[in-house]
């Protein structure tokens, strides 16, 4: 209806006439159409129920997992970090470009240790044991002191200012298993340059 024209009913519709029921509907509907039954919360309940999305309260189980996933993480993170240190993986690649005494000496001397208890009756052969077994801890030392000697060598021609704290150790490790048990898994074959 225009204020300052002529009023045409034949234009104007009138509204759709409510029924009571509809009338009544939206004090206890909810967005959708479906009833709340429940009060509406406090601002301090929505507040809290919004930190509670956000930094959800969690038990100590649930806690000390979480914890131990992140320690985990991080852990590994420092791990690998660490071993691409330019040092680390030049150590890697000499070990596993060559072989050495030093990766048969688990099972050389497991299998001369179940021979000493074999042999525990004769005194001869409990000798000849015994004089394996240390031979096999002495050529042990010297293959490790050898590759120790060219690796230094190599590590001072490549990085001269690189650290060797720890990478002894590390070569010790890496020297006393085989190539398919070594972590991290070498990248090199045996004999390739590196």
């Amino acid at each position: 209806m225009g204020l300052f024209r002529p009023y045409n009913q034949k234009t104007e519709q009138a509204p759709a006439p409510v029924s009571n029921a509809d009338a009544h509907a939206g004090d206890d509907a909810h967005i959708g159409g479906v009833p709340k039954n429940r009060p509406t919360p406090t601002r301090q309940q929505a507040q809290a129920a919004r930190l509670e999305a956000i930094h959800p309260k969690l038990t100590r189980r649930q806690s000390s997992a979480q914890d131990r996933a992140a320690s985990e993480k991080k852990r590994q993170q420092q791990m690998a970090a660490a071993d691409n240190l330019p040092e680390r993986v030049l150590l890697r690649n000499y070990i596993d470009s060559r072989i050495s005494f030093a990766q048969f000496m688990w099972p050389v001397m497991l299998v001369l240790l179940a021979c000493s208890l074999v042999a525990g009756q004769v005194p001869m052969l409990l000798v000849v044991v015994t004089g394996l077994l240390w031979g096999t801890v002495l050529g042990c030392i010297i293959t490790f002191w050898w590759f120790w000697q060219g690796f230094k060598r190599e590590l001072a021609s490549r990085y001269p200012n690189a650290s060797t704290k720890g990478l002894m150790m590390m070569m010790v490790s890496r020297m006393s298993m085989f190539p398919r048990l070594r972590q991290p898994a070498p990248v090199i074959k045996r004999g390739d340059k590196y």
